[in-house]
């Protein structure tokens, strides 16, 4: 099988990762989705969803400046973003 190798900025990768589990994928199956889409909606998502992590990570980031944290793993973070979406 062909494989593709890119490089990217260490803040590219988080940017794709949060993205991708926003909406449930790998990085790959979002990269790959984008890559060979057939419409121009992809921007918008992507806006939408960058949009959401901020909203979703604020509050944490806030807690963590006063010293708060969480011990939650990322499947968690997944599970409740997605629920989130469907409701």
């Amino acid at each position: 099988m062909p494989r593709l190798s890119i490089d990217i900025t260490a803040d590219e990768h988080r940017k794709l990762k949060a993205i991708a589990a926003l909406k449930g994928q790998t990085i790959k199956d979002f990269v790959m989705s984008r890559a060979l889409a057939e419409d121009t909606a992809g921007a918008d998502e992507e806006a939408a969803a960058l949009e959401e992590l901020r909203a979703f990570l604020e509050p944490r980031i806030e807690a963590a400046r006063r010293g708060e944290t969480y011990e939650i793993t990322m499947e968690e973070i997944i599970r409740k973003a997605k629920a989130r979406r469907a409701g």
